[in-house]
């Protein structure tokens, strides 16, 4: 059998074969890309922080000793901690992965995603987390705990 005799066969098959084609490199194109936008995201984050104010006030009778709080601050998650001789505020986003983290009590802040542990200054103790947590200034004013400038 020769392309002569089913001149019609020849280009039906290289329209399907030619869609496929399409269709397969369509697809490893869009599975490649989900596999690096969180690489993408995690070395060039958004510039975007909107939101939240710059100044957040939190009454020290909703805050308790040994309590803690996620507060948005100029758009960041801050985790806000009063213990009995100090308060601190660091970054909610771990630097590993980006999981909010979470007070554990005693000093330890914990990353929930992959056990990355932090103390009240946001230094790293244990786990992946390559950097430390960002931490803004906090006060106490009068009857207040002052996240922000």
């Amino acid at each position: 059998m020769t392309a002569e005799d089913h001149p019609q066969s020849i280009p039906a098959n290289r329209n399907r074969r030619n869609f496929i084609n399409i269709a397969l490199g369509t697809l490893t194109a869009i599975f490649t890309a989900s596999l690096f936008y969180p690489l993408f995201r995690f070395l060039w984050p958004s510039a975007d922080r909107s939101g939240g104010e710059g100044r957040i006030g939190i009454p020290l009778e909703e805050l308790l000793v040994g309590q803690s709080r996620v507060v948005v601050v100029r758009g960041e998650p801050v985790l806000v901690i009063r213990e009995a001789n100090k308060v601190a505020a660091v970054s909610a986003v771990c630097t590993h992965m980006s999981c909010v983290v979470k007070y554990r009590g005693a000093g330890v802040i914990a990353c929930p995603c992959h056990t990355a542990t932090f103390d009240l200054n946001g230094n790293v103790m244990g786990g992946p987390a390559p950097r430390p947590l960002p931490s803004y200034p906090v006060r106490i004013e009068g009857r207040n705990i002052v996240v922000g400038t």
